[in-house]
């Protein structure tokens, strides 16, 4: 019956089976892999790890943080498919 639904905090985030998004899809694609290639302990045991990498990663920050290291020190062909407007991150001087 509510109009509207707020969330209870600010910063609250989408997430995928208790996940946060971005840890979500470094563990599911293991995982699927896993389950399709009949190696479900090593690419379960694979997945774990990383998100446990990820979760070290990111202590202290959200998951923005994440993607914002990623957008400054990954190389600029990651990003070209979805960050159109946004200038690459070799330029770090604003254009006069």
């Amino acid at each position: 019956m509510e109009k509207y639904d707020f969330p209870t905090t600010i910063n609250q985030q989408t997430r995928i089976f208790g996940l946060p998004v971005d840890e979500f899809l470094i563990v599911a694609p293991l995982v699927g892999a896993g389950i399709w290639l009949s190696r479900t302990g090593s690419f379960c045991t694979l997945a774990v790890i990383l998100w446990f990498l990820i979760r070290h990663l990111k202590r202290g920050q959200g998951s923005y943080w994440l993607l914002n290291a990623a957008y400054w020190y990954l190389p600029t062909c990651v990003f070209m498919g979805f960050l159109k407007c946004t200038p690459d991150s070799w330029k770090r001087r604003w254009m006069h």
